[in-house]
């Protein structure tokens, strides 16, 4: 489509500020009330999700109905039941999942494609919520996911079993509240890539994830990847990114070794 429109302008088909316009309208959709970036996975990895808190109702059906007319699926994060029952009312007619307060809506089928593999662990089952959301993403952009909860600390033997389980994993997701602890202990124990999610789960002082948070950033083993509290979007996003890499190196080994036994 693109190369349909410089080719219309070459033969002065288009002006300038037409071709302009048809070529923001392919990576756009803009109305009065929003501005969706629609090829935003192309650029980046990982699509825009429509985070519906604070919106009217009207406007998010709006955008997602928008974003369905062009992708087969649409992420819809901090959902509460109003708009959930909205959501679910006007688009009956696909495919509806659920997990916390986040929501995917597919019109198209599922392509079974693995990017890799992810294993997500909690400290809690009160982390679970939180966890679901992240693992929900991945598997709809098809990544297979490795699940470890109630895990914590305060059962040293927990964290142990866990990991054993993580053996086809090629990075660790890790969710806790409380004291936030058992992403510094997993870590001390493997070699993969960990992403750390602090959770407002607790009571007290730095009860809603304060806690959590601060352990995880004073970390004393390095290398820790941590998102804001609660931020599974983040690291769902920044699992994707670190997939992506690995995904690409093996690619790229490959071609290497072909070559070298053809040489």
């Amino acid at each position: 489509m693109l190369e349909e429109l410089l080719k219309s302008y070459k033969r002065g088909e288009l002006n300038e500020e037409e071709v302009k316009e048809k070529i923001l309208k392919l990576f756009y959709e803009e109305s009065e009330s929003f501005l969706l970036d629609l090829e935003r996975e192309k650029r980046i990895g990982f699509p825009e999700v429509i985070f519906a808190e604070g919106k009217m109702t009207e406007h998010l059906l709006s955008i997602v109905g928008k974003v369905l007319e062009k992708k087969d699926i649409v992420f819809i994060s901090n959902v509460d039941s109003e708009k959930e029952n909205a959501l679910r009312e006007r688009f009956s007619k696909f495919e509806i999942k659920k997990a916390g307060r986040l929501m995917a809506i597919r019109k198209g089928k599922h392509i079974h494609r693995t990017l890799g593999t992810v294993g997500i662990i909690t400290a809690g089952t009160s982390d679970i919520p939180y966890a679901e959301e992240c693992a929900l993403i991945l598997e709809e952009l098809g990544v297979r996911i490795i699940k470890s909860y109630d895990s914590g600390v305060a059962g040293i033997h927990r964290p142990f079993l866990s990991l054993k389980r993580m053996k086809e994993a090629d990075l660790l997701i890790v969710f806790a509240g409380m004291e936030g602890v058992l992403p510094t202990l997993i870590a001390s124990l493997t070699h993969l890539p960990i992403i750390a999610v602090p959770t407002p789960v607790g009571y007290g002082f730095g009860g809603k994830g304060e806690g959590a948070l601060t352990t995880m950033l004073q970390s004393c083993v390095p290398g820790i990847l941590v998102v804001n509290i609660g931020n599974t979007i983040g690291a769902a996003a920044g699992a994707i990114r670190i997939l992506r890499a690995i995904r690409r190196d093996k690619i790229g080994e490959a071609g290497e070794n072909k070559g070298s036994d053809q040489g």
